[in-house]
């Protein structure tokens, strides 16, 4: 008597009744997360990377020498944006708001064509790099400039702050001149036209006078403040953001490793557990 027994694939039971068997379920080895323990299983990384920023930090701050700073102080008076006498001219117009209006005019004083006159006037190791890096044009109060000028020795900043704002002055004048000569010559030229032209010969008065002053009416030197000494942050706030630093880089070292680490054994895990080829039937016969 031959008895047939239902094909199943090989590796199944009766029990399982036709299904697959589910794959034995890792947790977390397989879902990717990584905790608190496996974080903990790098900590010699952790402390060589915080070591590391800690010693690097101490070695940047090394002896600190002291360092001042002084401000120049200058005030913006804006020509009212009716104004027709000064067109043509780069006098300061009032553009509505006066925090635009100096912002504007901080921008254009911090310019490099300064800075390399402020070094070539101070001579010396100074560069056009090294003044702008060492001044800061910034608006302060309302309608306010301030230049800011830092340096190891407190009558070098004063120096630096006053040679900048000068410069700055100067080298605007330049171009305002140039532009009030030629606003001066039309004004000429239109007043010997017609010599009732008295609107016209008010400004050629004006701007005569503005010119012949050989100053920016708009923009003055007001002071230059005392050196101070520059506040630093201490020392022992700098090495604990340094810790903390090297401490976050460590731990993001050793959650990436750790990810390595488990994507590699699963690789290797994942062909040890195929499921076997059950598209050949096993039969047995008696």
């Amino acid at each position: 008597m031959t008895t047939d027994l239902h094909r199943r694939p090989l590796g199944t039971s009766a029990a399982s009744d036709g299904k697959r068997p589910e794959a034995p379920h890792d947790g977390g080895a397989r879902s990717g997360a990584v905790g608190i323990r496996d974080v903990v299983r790098w900590w010699p990384l952790v402390v060589l990377t915080t070591l590391a920023a800690v010693v690097a930090s101490v070695v940047a701050l090394g002896p600190r020498a002291p360092s001042y700073s002084s401000t120049a102080r200058m005030p913006v008076t804006p020509l009212a944006q009716s104004d027709e006498t000064f067109l043509g001219t780069s006098l300061v117009r009032d553009a509505g708001d006066a925090n635009r209006t100096s912002s504007t005019l901080a921008r254009l004083l911090d310019s490099h064509r300064v800075a390399l006159e402020t070094a070539q006037s101070l001579g010396g190791n100074w560069t056009p790099g090294s003044v702008r890096s060492a001044v800061d044009v910034t608006v302060g109060e309302t309608n306010m400039i301030e230049i800011t000028a830092r340096a190891a020795d407190p009558d070098q900043a004063v120096r630096l702050a006053r040679t900048f704002a000068q410069t700055a002055l100067n080298d605007r004048w330049q171009t305002i001149s140039a532009q009030l000569d030629r606003r001066i010559a039309f004004a000429t030229r239109n007043t010997a036209a017609d010599p009732n032209a008295g609107e016209e010969s008010r400004r050629l008065q004006l701007l005569t006078f503005v010119r012949e002053s050989g100053a920016d009416p708009t923009l003055s030197i007001d002071s230059i403040g005392p050196a101070v000494r520059v506040k630093e942050m201490p020392a022992a706030v700098m090495i604990g953001m340094a810790a903390v630093g090297g401490m976050f880089l460590g731990v993001l070292g050793a959650v990436g490793i750790e990810r390595v680490r488990r994507r590699a054994q699963n690789d290797d895990v994942a062909p040890a557990g195929r499921e076997p080829d059950g598209s050949a039937p096993e039969t047995i016969g008696k």
